[in-house]
């Protein structure tokens, strides 16, 4: 399925997302994809059990297209985001294992899109930052909270007004990313780690676990009832 500035495809019971956009697959819009056509691929490939973003070639996204910057109507702007920052909040919310395979750069934008996973496995040359600090800007699509709920104010502050762009074994050593590859190549290294968890589980195991962690997130009271009951009823149909 191809979606504005991306592609979206299936590697078995793993959806790939690729971001597309020229050299720096920069989103020069900033829901790069659909919300609603990814949510309806997903309802049409329930055996879906991981999703996996990376960017095509050498850089997983370089973020917004900064030339673009002041030419868009306040209220338009506002509405972009507002798409961007829901299609985010879809992504962080699936009932399925997410994972961003970051190659090269990943600033700004492209880096919010990584944020919105629960794993990001980086490339021994990747750098990540979100730099809008040095456009006048700061970052739009919710990425200051999930560096913040991820690194702590301490370390989010520094880094997002700063600007810093953050190399792959710092960002490994303070909790930014998950793991640095051996390969050049994030991508296979990321498919693999996402296989070997979701292997061997039926889906009501994959959506409990992960559903039960959402809800947790968000202060949702006895977040994994039912849980264990839909994983032994589906364990009963196999």
């Amino acid at each position: 399925m191809n979606s504005n500035l991306s592609e979206l495809h299936a590697v078995d019971n793993i959806a790939v997302l690729t971001i597309d956009n020229g050299p720096k697959n920069l989103l020069s819009e900033p829901e790069f994809i659909d919300r609603r056509e990814l949510l309806s691929w997903l309802d049409e490939n329930p055996q879906t059990g991981a999703l996996v973003i990376v960017g095509k070639g050498r850089h997983f996204s370089h973020g917004a297209d900064v030339s673009r910057f002041g030419t868009t109507e306040s209220s338009a702007l506002s509405e972009k985001l507002e798409s961007a920052r829901e299609l985010l909040r879809t992504i962080e919310d699936l009932p399925i294992v997410t994972a961003a395979a970051i190659n090269g750069g990943c600033f700004g934008g492209g880096l919010e899109v990584a944020l919105s996973c629960q794993f990001r496995i980086a490339s021994p040359k990747a750098l990540l930052g979100l730099t809008e600090i040095m456009h006048g800007v700061v970052p739009g699509m919710g990425g200051m909270e999930r560096l913040y709920r991820l690194l702590g104010k301490e370390k989010a502050l520094q880094m997002i007004l700063q600007g810093e762009m953050i190399n792959a074994q710092d960002a490994l050593a303070m909790g930014l990313v998950t793991k640095v590859t051996e390969q050049k190549d994030a991508f296979e290294e990321t498919m693999s780690f996402v296989k070997e968890l979701i292997s061997g589980k039926s889906m009501a195991q994959i959506n409990g676990i992960v559903n039960t962690i959402n809800r947790a997130a968000h202060g949702v009271e006895d977040p994994s009832k039912g849980c264990f009951e839909a994983a032994l009823a589906e364990a009963g149909k196999q």
